[in-house]
């Protein structure tokens, strides 16, 4: 193994994201405060190895939103590709109110085209050999009757291009009465009351200038070649053995359909992507997005997926004797001296988690995995790796809500996980408390040993034979009160509630938790808003002014009003626009054994706003850098990133009076 000190990572800077360790800082690509990513296409432009792609950011602060490109670097012993930091990249969209999402590059021998496709019309720009496009024609377009999801552009013939579509059937996922509506998603049976939208797959011919030059004709043989449509990208193994289009859906599916010249009577049935065993091979994570890439000039057959985690890629293996396509595992695409990265709605826990004397990060995620950041420097001075996926029960952790969900059953693959590692059984080694999209508390008990951890199957916390439940996207809150462990949760009313442990699995009601005028804390606003707002809090436990008192952080969404829906942080403070770091301290002025808290206040950074993006920021009070006058902070955010604040820095504001 190589030294600590060889492995130098940038120190630890007050109000910056934790960067990645080791020699070359290497991490999964991102792109600033921002939880998800579309790769739009690729081209040879850096060098002839491997070629760079260009990425759509549609959702987070307005830094990281826009047009990005991607240039590539090398790529490791092992095989993962490695790019430079991204730069932006002009489009004739600049400076207007967002680019359009439905844009694809294709190069086509020299020449690299930005591609924007609507039912009426192409719109072309082209590469200008240095920052990027600029605006040439737009085109008519007859024949496209159904809302486009997405396209892909590859060449045919010398003379013409092929432009294939996935397009939407037109129905809508949220059941009708939702606007306003408090009803569940689910009827009284448990079925979803709306409606799943699928797609089909089309395709037409344009020339060498885009001009249209065929009608539109349908590919599919129906109209739900997959539910919840993503993207389509071509593929082309460039040796006539490998080419069709391959199709994703939000929730990770992949499907191929083979390229025919001519589209037999009734279209064709789409086959499932396999993985090396044989069996159906799903991304990892929510909200596909898809391009196909080069696996060598000449070939198109790489996937690459982005969406909201890391982005990853695929190699094209061979054919399975049915005809259905064989990819490789996931590898992902990372980024050169980068930021820490431990994918979207990162929710972190500082501890020595593999017991070799210094702290290391433990996060849940989006995704709902657990991942373990060994540090290879020291406490004052970290150095994380890249992470690895804890397991429990001898397998990789992946704790997702199915079919039901507060949002609907398009959020299956969301797990939202949402750990507190902590010696729940008191045997001297860390456990794992958990809930997120299931809603439900978990715990996952540690069975190996303080240098080799081993975590069981989680089973349900239970209180008088149910299992405990509150509202979705909480991290519990543990401490020990008078030799018990206490956890507190939010519940049914979306209230700040404490249990008392009874032993591994169960525990009892303790009351909510309350302010100094006896009334409860909830973390709500009176907007009205859906069911899916509520929750979302990241509790933590701390004596934060170091009084001897246990205090409580919650990180929260910028839409939430703790401690009530009238009268409450961060939510005032956002009705004024004032957008700020969404993590509220609530000062015990009682005692341990009978809490009680003062109205909360929210962190700010030397007296002015800091914020992370719109969804929640999860709290960790630790001891990393220097932690003379007490612990530091570190917040997980939306972006995957981990940001670190000194105590020094800190100061707070109340909840405005008008």
């Amino acid at each position: 193994m190589l030294q600590a000190a060889a492995l130098a990572a940038e120190p630890l800077r007050n109000a910056s994201p934790i960067m990645a360790g080791g020699e070359d800082g290497l991490s999964p690509m991102s792109f600033g405060l921002t939880y998800s990513n579309y790769p739009k296409g690729f081209a040879y432009i850096s060098t002839e190895e491997a070629p760079d792609i260009f990425v759509l950011v549609k959702s987070g602060t307005a830094d990281a939103r826009g047009f990005w490109w991607c240039r590539y670097d090398c790529r490791t012993p092992d095989g993962h590709q490695v790019y430079r930091k991204p730069v932006r990249c002009k489009t004739p969209w600049d400076g207007g109110k967002d680019i359009p999402s439905v844009i694809k590059v294709f190069q086509d021998g020299a020449d690299i085209w930005l591609l924007r496709l609507t039912t009426k019309r192409i719109e072309t720009a082209r590469w200008n050999g240095y920052d990027g496009f600029e605006a040439e024609e737009v085109l008519p377009l007859e024949g496209i009757d159904h809302r486009i999801n997405s396209f892909d552009c590859i060449r045919r013939d010398l003379n013409t291009i092929e432009i294939v579509l996935l397009c939407n059937d037109g129905k809508s996922y949220r059941p009708e009465t939702f606007k306003g509506d408090t009803q569940s998603y689910y009827d009284g049976a448990g079925i979803y009351r709306g409606e799943l939208p699928a797609a089909g797959v089309f395709r037409f011919h344009v020339d060498n200038g885009w001009h249209q030059v065929s009608d539109v004709g349908q590919v599919s043989d129906d109209m739900r070649v997959i539910i919840g449509p993503g993207e389509i990208a071509a593929v082309d193994a460039g040796d006539g053995c490998y080419g069709g289009y391959v199709v994703t859906n939000l929730l990770g599916s992949m499907k191929f359909i083979p390229y025919m010249e001519r589209i037999p009577k009734g279209g064709i049935h789409p086959f499932h992507i396999r993985d090396e065993k044989g069996n159906v091979l799903v991304h990892k994570a929510y909200s596909s997005r898809l391009i196909s890439v080069a696996d060598g000039l000449g070939n198109r057959s790489g996937l690459l997926i982005g969406g909201e985690a890391a982005m990853y890629r695929y190699s094209f293996l061979r054919l399975a004797a049915d005809g259905s396509p064989v990819y490789s595992p996931a590898a992902a695409v990372l980024e050169k001296n980068a930021p820490l990265y431990g994918g979207s709605l990162t929710v972190p826990n500082v501890v020595d988690w593999d017991g070799d004397g210094v702290l290391d990060i433990v996060a849940g995620n989006s995704e709902g995995r657990l991942l373990f950041f060994k540090n290879n420097g020291t406490d004052a001075e970290p150095d994380f790796a890249m992470s690895e996926e804890i397991c429990a029960g001898g397998k990789p952790i992946l704790l997702r809500p199915g079919y039901h969900v507060v949002q609907g059953p398009f959020e299956a693959s969301w797990g939202y996980l949402c750990p507190t590692v902590y010696d729940w059984n008191g045997d001297g080694l860390l456990d794992v408390m958990v809930s997120g999209s299931r809603k439900k508390y978990e715990i996952m008990l540690n069975e190996g040993t303080p240098t080799e951890p081993r975590l069981a199957a989680p089973v349900p916390i239970m209180v008088d034979n149910l299992e405990l439940y509150g509202t979705w996207r909480v991290r519990p809150a543990i401490t020990k009160v008078g030799g018990v462990n206490v956890m507190a949760i939010m519940d049914e009313d979306n209230a700040l509630h404490l249990y008392r442990q009874v032993d591994d699995y169960n525990v009892e009601d303790a009351g909510k938790l309350r302010l100094e005028d006896g009334s409860q804390i909830t973390g709500h606003n009176n907007a009205g808003e859906g069911l899916g707002q509520k929750g979302r809090g990241k509790l933590r436990f701390v004596d934060w002014n170091m009084d001897g008192k246990t205090d409580l952080l919650v990180g929260s969404v910028k839409r939430s009003s703790y401690p009530s829906p009238d009268r409450g942080l961060p939510y005032s403070r956002f009705l004024h626009k004032q957008n700020g770091l969404q993590v509220m301290y609530f000062e015990n002025v009682g005692t341990d054994e009978e809490m009680v808290f003062k109205e909360p206040v929210q962190f700010q950074v030397d007296g002015k706003d800091f914020y992370l993006g719109a969804h929640s920021n999860a709290p960790e009070p630790c001891m990393l850098g220097d932690v003379s006058d007490g612990p530091n902070l570190l917040v997980g955010c939306e972006s995957g990133k981990y940001y670190f604040f000194e105590r020094g820095h800190i100061t707070t504001v109340g909840i405005p009076e008008n």
